[in-house]
């Protein structure tokens, strides 16, 4: 029985099933007599404040998104257009910054001694470009004095290649491979001839960007020589004219952004001369000879373009070796430089940049290659830096300090913590402690008085002349509650 009325039950459950298939799709085919139907009214359209909830929530968002998104690039397009058109200006202003990073411990140190601001900052100059200078006349020096050598290493091999293609395994035909070289020569020849002009206004651009070049080095000593003697008071000026309730948080983002860029330009300095030591020892073993030093001295300079500049010097060293001791001892100098990468990549770029800067070796290598994209060499030099800046910057600004312990120091960049607006007092006087004090004095006054006056607003004309007639009027009157009425 039991047996029955389950498949009984079963038999049912499918014909229900069959019924409620058959009827969906007898509804779904339904056509409707619009004929036949009758006249109602209109359904209700709200046109008012509510009628945005009309459009789905996701819709309503995605357009939010959109717009603010479109809204943040064409902002952003702005400043980089407006960035180009004063590029005269902005690269010479960066590149005195990022030397004023590594100028300013020499300056301080100076300072320290005794010696007035403005002489410090004079010898702190002269020190820093006499260096750079030097680095840059050995490492051409040696090159060029290497050159000659070099050239006539790289004909020797020409021969031997042209030997090869002759008596090697091809057996080309002497007079064959001469024909090809001259039909080459011809080619380049008439290729010269053809774009002449193009090459000479080539030559024109080259010279416009040397005069734009020595004008970049010009603005950019006399900024650094004014941000090591008046950075601070510089600072300070900028600071005022912003609101009195964003001079604080601004000042103590900057001193953070600062901080980040000082590791960072330390951090790079010793990646950078790691990378040149040992590189250059691996250049010494193979036999580079006298252009180990100016090797060294490329690689170093290098290092400081993340990416570009050691691909860049790591390719020098490589072609110098390749035309100076055959292709094994450029292709060992190669895995040498790749190593020497590996161990800065794995090793001391997360111990030295941990620490100073927060990003990630992607975040770096969309920074740099963008960079390069917008400006070249000076873009890759100076994104990441600033990219590390705004960073740091941003966390602060949106309540995520990266430094807390810049919170208690009293001896850090920018002044101790909460004396930012007895510094900015200091600016407009140019006094003493005592006069600063004053003015920090009056100007405590001043804020308690307009607190006190926003506490008690004034009265309306009219509440006062009602004043003045309780006040003229019986004793009676002016005990008499405001707002009660004698009946």
């Amino acid at each position: 029985m039991e047996k029955k009325a389950l498949l009984n039950a079963g038999a049912e459950y499918r014909r229900g099933w069959w019924r409620e298939v058959i009827a969906r799709r007898d509804t779904q085919n339904r056509v409707p007599n619009f004929d036949e139907l009758e006249p109602t009214a209109p359904p209700l359209v709200e046109n008012g404040p509510n009628s945005a909830y009309a459009v789905s929530w996701r819709i309503r968002v995605a357009a939010s998104w959109a717009w603010r998104f479109l809204a943040i690039v064409a902002a952003l397009g702005l400043i980089l257009y407006g960035i180009t058109k004063v590029s005269i200006v902005f690269i010479p202003l960066a590149i005195a910054l990022l030397l004023t990073l590594l100028l300013e411990p020499m300056h301080l140190r100076l300072q320290k001694w005794h010696i007035p601001k403005t002489l410090s900052a004079i010898i702190s100059l002269l020190v820093g470009v006499g260096l750079v200078v030097a680095m840059i006349w050995i490492a051409t020096s040696q090159l060029a004095h290497g050159a000659p050598a070099l050239l006539v290493k790289a004909g020797g091999g020409f021969d031997k290649a042209l030997a090869w293609l002759s008596d090697g395994p091809l057996k080309l035909d002497q007079e064959q491979i001469e024909k090809y070289i001259h039909e080459l020569t011809a080619q380049i020849t008439a290729f010269a001839t053809k774009y002449s002009s193009s090459i000479a206004s080539s030559a024109l651009s080259v010279t416009s960007s040397v005069a734009s070049v020595v004008t970049t080095i010009l603005i950019s000593l006399f900024c650094l020589f004014f941000f090591l003697k008046d950075g601070r008071q510089i600072w300070i000026w900028l600071i005022r004219m912003l609101p009195v309730p964003a001079r604080e948080p601004v000042h103590e983002a900057a001193i953070r952004g600062w901080t980040t860029l000082n590791g960072y330009i330390r951090a790079q300095a010793v990646v950078a001369l790691v990378d040149s030591v040992f590189i250059s020892i691996g250049a010494a073993v193979l036999g580079a000879g006298s252009m180990t030093i100016p090797l060294a001295l490329l690689i170093f300079i290098g290092a400081f373009i993340p990416i570009v500049g050691a691909v860049t010097t790591g390719a020098i060293a490589v072609l110098i070796l390749l035309l100076d001791k055959g292709f094994m001892a450029a292709v060992i100098m190669l895995i040498v430089i790749l190593a020497v990468q590996q161990i800065e990549s794995n090793v001391l770029h997360p111990m030295l940049m941990s620490s100073a800067v927060n990003l990630h070796p992607l975040a770096v290598l969309l920074g740099v290659t963008a960079g390069t994209f917008l400006a070249g060499i000076i873009g890759a030099l100076l994104v990441v830096p600033v990219i590390a800046f705004f960073n740091t910057v941003v966390l602060y600004l949106t309540g995520h300090d990266s430094m807390p312990e810049l919170s208690i120091r009293h001896d850090r960049i920018g002044g101790a913590p909460g004396t930012v607006h007895a510094q900015v007092a200091a600016s407009y006087i140019g006094g003493s402690k005592k006069d600063t004090a004053k003015v920090m004095a009056s100007q405590e006054l001043s804020r308690q008085q307009s607190t006190a006056a926003t506490a008690s607003p004034a009265k309306d004309p009219t509440e006062k002349a009602g004043d003045t007639a309780v006040a003229d009027g019986p004793a009676t009157d002016s005990a008499t509650p405001a707002g009660s009425e004698k009946s």
